[in-house]
């Protein structure tokens, strides 16, 4: 499967870790779900614009319809989601 096998490690290398991976079976709700948390959203912005990042995120389109990204703080100010 595309998320584990190299979502998920080309994510590491770039410097956003999986927190947490969600995959819903049923309900017209987002199927897969990663959660990245991180500490510091300059890491995220550099991550976001590196090559990785775009090669990731084409092989990524040709597996999804419907992407969405969408960065949120969290409550206890221990980072972004």
């Amino acid at each position: 499967m595309f998320v584990n096998d190299r979502l998920a490690p080309g994510l590491v290398e770039i410097g956003l870790p999986p927190h947490d991976v969600y995959y819903t079976a049923y309900g017209r709700v987002p199927q897969i779900m990663v959660v990245l948390e991180i500490p510091d959203p300059s890491v995220l912005q550099q991550a976001m614009k590196s090559s990785q990042w775009g090669t990731l995120k084409r092989e990524l389109l040709q597996y999804i319809e419907d992407y969405q990204e969408k960065v949120v703080k969290a409550n206890d100010d221990s980072g972004y989601f």
